[in-house]
């Protein structure tokens, strides 16, 4: 019976994804609706870390258990800090675009205490209980801002 649990919940978690990711391309709504869609990926993801293992200004590693299989997966969320580039989730050997033409996509972390940590980064990742995003995407004419702090429950 737990083994049938697993094997839906992996199922499903897989098909979940697929739908969410896979289908960022073909979103209407705009660069509004990109970047939500994308902080809530983020989001739902970074809550499950049950550790951060790398913690830059564009850049964060962490790992979860996703789909509730005991196997810990890696995931890193990253954008390249050029002004246009696209901000991409990185799971062992798939890379993910999230969102296309953002603008700024930065990392600040706090520690237990919601004290900063960083500047500089790299900051010590074991020190993280916090993540702020700050995700600004543009397209055309159209242009969007926002801000999400995260705490994932696993740390």
């Amino acid at each position: 019976m737990g083994l049938l649990i697993v094997l839906l919940g992996a199922v499903t978690y897989i098909y979940v994804i697929g739908l969410r990711i896979g289908d960022v391309g073909m979103l209407a709504g705009g660069v509004r609706k990109e970047a939500s869609y994308s902080l809530r990926i983020i989001s739902e993801e970074l809550r499950q870390a049950i550790a951060v293992t790398a913690a830059d200004l564009y850049t964060i590693t962490f790992q979860a258990d996703l789909d509730g299989n005991g196997i810990v997966d890696t995931i890193t969320y990253s954008w390249s800090g050029a002004s246009g580039d696209d901000l991409v989730r990185t799971e062992g050997a798939e890379t993910q675009i999230l969102a296309r033409g953002v603008q700024n996509a930065s990392f600040q972390y706090y520690d237990s205490t919601s004290a900063a940590l960083g500047p500089p980064f790299p900051v010590i990742a074991s020190a993280v209980r916090v993540v702020q995003l700050t995700l600004q995407a543009a397209k055309e004419d159209e242009s969007v801002k926002y801000e999400m702090k995260i705490r994932p429950r696993g740390i």
